[in-house]
């Protein structure tokens, strides 16, 4: 699929199927609400490419906690930009193999990936780990050069993935503040999560502030949200003292 040429997997693991929403509205026991979000939100889900051992040269990863037996690029074709992670939950549950997944809205795409692990509960089920996801991207956005899998490590499924996860975390680290070159994909999701935990404080607390009457306390909400956007400032290196 010329479309997705940036990144360099081989026609062998091409697949380019349809996966009807009757797969999920069969298998991911869905709420009516769920099921709504699937028919207003979706037009189209299509299996681009499966990576697997057959496919490509590449190991399957077996340990106490993961079953990386292949690797998934699926592409969902949306009408509009609504609820994404919660589509992006139900489709990694229901395929419960580590994807690319694909947003495509109009000429702009969005990636989702998120590692998995086999439920201590049920080992018929996977729990998603932390979700990495990109915002719009257009077509000429610098992360497509860094997806390119003959880059990243062909050790088995699992070092592949994750690659392609610290190349997304890496990517949107870098889209915030100026990196480190050294930076790992780890040190760059926990800098992130960090970042990303101060501006939800700080809406809160902004939300507050038009509701506040008093002024002392209107005093008091602006003293933190400043201290808050100064500690911002120091972790992006937006602060020049």
């Amino acid at each position: 699929m010329d479309m997705y040429k940036f990144l360099n997997i081989p026609d062998s693991c091409f697949i380019g199927n349809t996966i009807y929403k009757k797969l999920f509205y069969e298998n991911a026991d869905l709420s009516t609400s769920d099921k709504s979000l699937f028919t207003d939100t979706i037009n189209k889900v299509t299996w681009l490419y499966c990576l697997k051992a057959e496919t490509i040269n590449i190991p399957a990863y077996k340990d106490e906690m993961r079953d990386y037996l292949e690797i998934e690029v699926i592409e969902v074709l949306v009408h509009k930009d609504y609820k994404l992670k919660r589509i992006a939950e139900i489709i990694m549950r229901t395929i419960p193999y580590p994807m690319l997944l694909i947003f495509k809205l109009e000429d702009k795409r969005q990636f989702y990936v998120a590692h998995q692990r086999a439920s201590q509960s049920d080992s018929s089920k996977n729990t998603i780990e932390e979700f990495i996801a990109t915002d719009w991207l257009e077509n000429d956005s610098a992360l497509f050069a860094k997806l390119d899998i003959k880059q990243m490590r062909f050790t088995n499924f699992y070092a592949l993935y994750s690659d392609i996860v610290d190349a997304i975390s890496l990517y949107n680290l870098s889209a915030i503040m100026p990196m480190d070159e050294n930076i790992t994909g780890l040190e760059a999701r926990e800098l992130s999560a960090k970042i990303e935990d101060i501006e939800q404080e700080i809406t809160s607390l902004r939300a507050k502030l038009k509701k506040e009457t008093q002024f002392n306390r209107k005093m008091e909400l602006n003293i933190e949200i400043k201290r808050l956007e100064q500690s911002k400032n120091k972790l992006t290196g937006g602060d020049k003292e």
